[in-house]
C-alpha cells in the first residue's frame, strides 16, 4: 500500500503537523476504538481521520501496521485495511476539504485532520 499526499492537502495539513518538530501523521479510521476516536456514529459509512499525533503518544495496540507514503510511514489500524487501497492519495477536493481516492474511486470524501495532542 502507497499513500500520495499531494503538495495542497499538505497545505491543509501543515499547520497542525509543523505546530512543533515533534509530531507525525497517522491514519485512522473512525470506529470508536483507540484513545484518538471521539466517535464511532459514522460506522455505516467510511470515515477516515488524519490524526496528528506527537511522537511520545503510543500507536500500540490500535496502529499495528504502517503504509508507506511519499511523507514517510503512516500507521494505521491493520485490521481496517479493508477500507484502503492498494494506491491511495489524499488531495483536495474542488470544495476545498480533504479527499481520498484510489484506483476504485472515493474512499471518503470528508476526511478530517485532528489534532491529537491534547488526547490520551
Amino acid at each position: 500500500m502507497y499513500i500520495t499526499f499531494t503538495d495542497e492537502a499538505m497545505k491543509k495539513i501543515s499547520p497542525i503537523l509543523n505546530q512543533k518538530n515533534d509530531r507525525r501523521i497517522v491514519l485512522m479510521y473512525e470506529d470508536g476504538v483507540s484513545p484518538y476516536s471521539i466517535t464511532a456514529e459514522g460506522a455505516m459509512q467510511i470515515s477516515l481521520v488524519i490524526l496528528i499525533l506527537r511522537n511520545d503518544q503510543p500507536l500500540l495496540p490500535w496502529f499495528d501496521m504502517e503504509v508507506d507514503s511519499n511523507y514517510g510511514k503512516i500507521p494505521v489500524k491493520g485490521y481496517a485495511k479493508e477500507y484502503l487501497a492498494e494506491n491511495m492519495k489524499v488531495e483536495v477536493s474542488t470544495f476545498g476539504g480533504l479527499v481520498i481516492t484510489s484506483e476504485q474511486g472515493i474512499l471518503d470524501d470528508s476526511v478530517i485532520v485532528r489534532d491529537g495532542p491534547m488526547m490520551a
